[in-house]
């Protein structure tokens, strides 16, 4: 006896546990990689190893859906993952507090965090990522269309990544989180017996039809390099964003958030109306892209972050609108997500794990555009008709330039003379793509040959270059080899004069005639005959070693041990060989380690901890700060470099000193040039904080009281209100 046809799964329901499941997991992805980053010292690389983890259970999740999908009854499948979801809540609701339990001695950066964010976040993200596939087939049970619970699926994922940075992260303390994600899963856990329940009752008791034939390996694989490249492009151009800006959640969202939409319209039928027009689109935005990180350096974030995230949005809505054309019958649909994960896992972990292992710069950026345009040249696409008309022709040429042409407008806008040439080459070059370009095939392969071009001839040359976890660190010979340089991902974190009479004179943002100098000759006048206790958050290329002198004793506390590398080779930088006080190196995050001195012993912490442009926000919180007067002795001074691209500091950093009593000086430096010439004295950024009473005997003339702030906190660190827009 079969029951009667109108027992179908309650359809509100399942959304709102697919809706639910879906904000949730990509808040939780937040949540876990804002509470793990200052464990592991800011590094941006920790975002993209949290992506890596977040995909990766999402893979799981879709295997775990599929073996049930195939293996067991709905009845019997909906039993299992009940006691799936009782497990995960007891884990949930037991789970560790303590952060120093993230930690593990010994082991490597990227395993560590892989390790933390297993504990913080593992069993209720496996619960989630299992959501829509297992729902979807258990919709699809009954004949119906599971396709559009895919489009439920992205767009609450799009809300919870929006609310997090937007809502949530501002207004909920990081330490309530927790709490509250807890009690959204339990409510989560609540839905899933209710669609257990409902599941239970609509199954029908007549056999299945017979499932259609097996999905050749061939399709599998086209739809696996299709979900590769998208997800792989959305790690490395995050990595980017979070070396030149700053690692946080707003920063986190924006790329992925553009990887969603892209999905959504993909799989729309909005997508489907725009593929054609699209498809053209896609191998100029794709070069434009390549553009966007070549040209890092000389145009502003504002300029770049929106051309990319644009750029980025046309290639992957051309590229995911090759996997929605060729979608299976839903009762292959857990077979799908699966392979659709596993792209992605693979993407991510190319780009977290083994691009840093295999590579010294980032050339997995351009290997991945180059992947989407060959994803655009070879998978099978939407039928396009040839223009059989000039005016016809006329529109594709438009459409196909107009990218071009816009960037180069825009390069005339912002840019100075001097690089103008630059924007010349890259238009020149898009024009002999758009002209070979004769069809979508064509002008993907004819882009990736450009990208190619541009890669080889743009790329710098250098003495050393070496990555790591925390970033690419590069020392270049310039004037002919009379100058060495360090270059931490787009800035300069020091130089020095390999021969001459400045060979050992602090130079850049160091220099004796900027800020720095007069703090350490208010120092030097305050103690007399006596010797300084000197602590640098920051090595560099160990430019600091120039302002000890004889008894003196100086500690550097770097995180990086390719940055130490570098500096105690003397093949590029001497400062530390030939400083008046022998140097301790402690390698280790500086917030830490720095904790682990003595009390009272420090007359002064400088720190000058930028990775790139990024900012180390859990460096600069109030809890930081308190750890710092930890160490000072009385009288002690805090020096912060500041000096930032993307950022105004100075007033968040200013207020975090005040609510601990404490009064702040800032002075920004413009070097003469003669100065510059000299020393190569760079613009610079500092800030002073000590007790009210140790200003007058500094004798910080000329310096100004900064303005007020947001005070940051462990809790609460949004620097994003400091954003500068021009």
């Amino acid at each position: 006896m079969t029951e009667p046809a109108s027992r179908t799964p309650s359809q509100p329901l399942f959304v709102t546990t697919i809706g639910l499941s879906a904000f949730l997991l990509f808040t939780l992805e937040l949540f876990a990689g804002r509470l793990v980053l200052p464990v592991f010292g800011g590094a941006p690389s920790v975002w993209t190893t949290a992506l890596c983890f977040f995909t990766a259970t999402v893979f799981v999740g879709s295997l775990y859906a599929h073996a049930i999908d195939e293996r067991l009854s709905p009845r019997a499948g909906a039993l299992v993952h009940l006691g799936f979801t009782a497990v995960v809540v007891a884990a949930v609701l037991l789970g560790p507090r303590e952060l120093d339990a993230l930690r593990v001695p010994g082991l490597a950066p990227v395993l560590n965090v892989l390790w933390a964010l297993a504990l913080v976040a593992g069993p209720p993200a496996l619960l989630l990522s299992t959501t829509t596939p297992l729902l979807s087939s258990w919709f699809a049970e009954r004949g119906r269309d599971p396709w559009w619970l895919y489009a439920v699926s992205n767009a609450a994922s799009l809300a919870g990544l929006l609310a997090y940075p937007l809502l949530i992260a501002p207004l909920v303390p990081l330490s309530v989180q927790r709490d509250r994600l807890a009690f959204m899963i339990v409510v989560l856990a609540a839905l899933l017996v209710a669609v257990v329940a409902t599941t239970w009752r609509s199954t029908p008791t007549t056999p299945a039809a017979e499932k259609p034939a097996p999905l050749p390996v061939r399709r599998q694989l086209t739809w696996l390099f299709a979900a590769f490249v998208p997800a792989g492009l959305l790690s490395a151009i995050t990595t980017q964003l979070t070396v030149d800006a700053v690692s946080a959640p707003l920063i986190w969202v924006l790329p992925l958030a553009v990887y969603l939409v892209s999905l959504v319209v993909a799989f729309s039928r909005v997508g489907r109306r725009i593929l054609v027009p699209v498809e053209w689109l896609a191998p100029a935005a794709a070069t434009l892209l390549w553009l966007t990180y070549i040209a890092r350096v000389q145009w502003p974030l504002a300029v770049i972050l929106p051309m990319a995230l644009l750029a980025f949005l046309t290639v992957a809505v051309a590229v995911h609108g090759r996997i929605a054309l060729d979608r299976p019958d839903p009762a292959h649909l857990t077979r799908f997500y699966l392979v659709i994960s596993a792209g992605g896992v693979l993407a991510t972990a190319f780009v977290a794990l083994a691009a840093p292992l295999l590579f010294s710069d980032v050339y997995e950026f351009p290997l991945l555009v180059i992947g989407a345009l060959a994803a655009l040249a070879l998978l099978p696409g939407p039928p396009i008709s040839p223009a059989e008309t000039p005016a016809a022709a006329l529109a594709h040429a438009a459409i196909r330039v107009s990218p071009l042409l816009a960037v180069g407008l825009l390069g005339a806008a912002v840019l100075p003379p001097s690089q103008a040439l630059f924007v010349g080459v890259v238009l020149s070059v898009g024009a002999v793509v758009v002209f070979l370009g004769r069809t979508p095939r064509s002008l993907a392969l004819a882009s990736a040959a450009a990208i190619v071009a541009l890669a080889i001839v743009f790329t710098p040359q250098h003495l050393a270059r070496v990555r790591t976890f925390f970033g690419i660190t590069e020392v270049r010979a310039e004037d002919g080899g009379a100058v060495h340089t360090e270059i931490h991902g787009t800035t300069l974190h020091g130089l020095q004069f390999t021969s001459g009479p400045n060979r050992l004179e602090p130079t850049a943002y160091f220099a004796r005639s900027g800020p720095l100098g007069e703090v350490f000759d208010g120092l030097r006048s305050r103690a007399g005959s006596e010797p300084l206790s000197i602590g640098v958050v920051g090595l560099g290329v160990g430019t600091m070693a120039a302002y000890a002198q004889d008894g003196d004793e100086l500690a550097f506390f770097e995180i990086d041990p390719a940055v130490v590398a570098l500096a105690q080779d003397e093949r590029y930088f001497t400062y530390l060989r030939d400083a008046e006080a022998t140097p301790r190196v402690v390698l280790g995050d500086g917030r830490l380690t720095l904790a682990e001195e003595e009390p009272g012993t420090l007359d002064v912490v400088l720190l000058d901890a930028f990775s790139s442009d990024a900012v180390p926000t859990h460096l600069l919180t109030r809890e930081a700060m308190e750890g710092y007067r930890r160490v000072l002795a009385p009288g002690g001074v805090l020096v912060f470099q500041l000096t930032n691209r993307t950022f105004d500091l100075v007033p968040a950093v200013a207020a975090t000193a005040r609510s601990l009593g404490l009064e702040a000086r800032t002075a920004t430096f413009a070097p003469t040039p003669q100065v510059e010439t000299d020393v190569r004295a760079k613009p610079s950024t500092w800030l002073v904080v000590a007790a009210p009473e140790e200003f007058s005997a500094l004798g910080l003339e000329g310096w100004s009281v900064p303005p007020d702030g947001p005070v940051l906190t462990d809790d609460q660190s949004d620097v994003l209100r400091l954003l500068r827009l021009r």
